[in-house]
């Protein structure tokens, strides 16, 4: 996606208490769940190197490793949703758009960031449906480790709010001219 030019709109973080205070909450939140996810990442190769190395060289097979390591990749992949919007990492087709002017481009920002809203509240909105049925009928996994599955379903409420958070915030900030920031705080620069 892009934005209006840093030179527009100011310093980052600029636009009133309750523009800084989303930016700061949005910046907080994505910064910690990427390091949860960096560690989850490394949890997961410490997983698979234990698994593979009691199967190879001791003879017996881990059971759970295979569950819980896919239990770390959808945290991981949730948690890096709103982090990914942030820096601007998400697929978007600049054929059209590189062909607007600086108005153009904004409108069809302000779009996107409608559409990403309304995908991540209507997800938002499923999973917690889907995690009050799992909890109803006291739903647990069918492999060897036998957890609640509301407990690896709530990634997806995790992820999803995360990523309703970061397009409002980048929402709101396109909509009044500001500077969109990446997840190291640093403006996003568009032309």
């Amino acid at each position: 996606m892009t934005s209006e030019p840093a030179s527009k709109g100011g310093a980052a973080g600029q636009g009133g208490p309750v523009f800084r205070w989303l930016e700061g909450l949005d910046r907080l939140l994505a910064g910690t769940a990427a390091m949860l996810g960096a560690a989850l990442v490394v949890a997961t190769v410490l997983i698979v190197t234990y698994s593979v190395f009691m199967r190879y060289v001791f003879n017996t097979p881990q059971t759970w490793t295979d569950e819980l390591v896919g239990y770390f990749l959808v945290y991981t992949v949730m948690l890096g949703v709103a982090a990914a919007l942030r820096r601007g990492d998400h697929i978007s087709v600049d054929l059209l758009t590189s062909r607007l002017g600086p108005t153009g481009r904004r409108l069809i920002d302000i779009w996107g960031m409608i559409a990403v809203m309304a995908v991540a509240a209507a997800m938002l909105d499923s999973s917690l449906d889907m995690i009050a049925f799992s909890r109803m009928v006291g739903q647990i996994s069918d492999g060897y480790v036998e957890v609640p599955m509301w407990i690896p379903q709530m990634a997806l409420v995790v992820g999803y709010a995360m990523l309703l958070l970061s397009a409002a915030n980048r929402l709101l900030r396109i909509a009044v001219g500001l500077p969109v920031t990446s997840a190291g705080g640093h403006a996003v620069e568009t032309d």
